[in-house]
């Protein structure tokens, strides 16, 4: 599987139809073209998965806020853009997927010129907050939110920003956990030996391979403010 932008109309219609069973809103096509979506595609070219990150206000999680007055940290949202659209099929959902799913969003977020990241989700949805806990977000609003077009009906959502800068920090503080992560691969690796060093410390020269573990399950350090 591989990740691509997706820019064409018919590309953006099946990656938006897709996510609306899943996130039970569809999203509209010209919000979806104020920023970059990004598609995860089998090798038959089938779309498995996908992200967007909205670049330009108005931003759709902050109109469904009830009463919302906008961000003291940014006001005029010139440093902040949008996640949303957020799937990855079931069907498709290994742990090495979901590994390459996430590093995506989270590079994603390193690499931008972006210094705020607001995002909502379903307060049902117990797995997706564990997630982006990792990142030390804040939480803007929880309750009801308003209706907006290509939403059947009001939700129970949690919104919350991520900083930029938790993010960097959080590598910095914990590298090995990153670059084990970005290098899924290496993790089976062992050292070669050649047949002397097998016969000089009695090993047999059969040695079991280990199984990989993917889960993002290091213990995240404490990010102070």
């Amino acid at each position: 599987m591989k990740f691509k932008q997706i820019k064409c109309e018919k590309e953006l219609e099946v990656y938006r139809h897709a996510i609306a069973t899943h996130i039970d809103v569809l999203l509209p096509l010209e919000y979806l073209n104020q920023g970059k979506v990004y598609g995860l595609f089998s090798k038959s070219g089938d779309i498995c998965g996908g992200f967007a990150i909205i670049t330009k206000p108005p931003f759709r999680v902050l109109d469904s806020i009830p009463n919302f007055e906008g961000l003291d940290f940014d006001p005029n949202l010139k440093h902040t853009c949008e996640i949303t659209g957020v799937w990855l099929s079931s069907e498709k959902r290994t742990k090495l997927s979901s590994l390459k799913f996430w590093t995506n969003i989270m590079m994603k977020v390193v690499t931008s010129n972006k210094k705020y990241f607001v995002y909502a989700y379903s307060t049902r949805k117990t797995g997706l907050q564990k997630i982006y806990a990792k990142a030390n977000p804040e939480v803007i609003f929880k309750g009801e939110t308003k209706i907006l077009p290509g939403m059947p009906s009001p939700d129970h959502e949690t919104i919350e920003v991520v900083f930029r800068r938790r993010v960097l920090v959080q590598a910095l503080k914990n590298p090995d956990f990153f670059i084990k992560r970005l290098n899924p691969f290496n993790l089976n690796k062992k050292k070669k030996r050649n047949k002397k060093e097998m016969y000089e410390t009695h090993e047999p020269t059969f040695i079991p391979m280990l199984t990989a573990n993917y889960e993002l399950r290091a213990r995240e350090s404490k990010i102070n403010h």
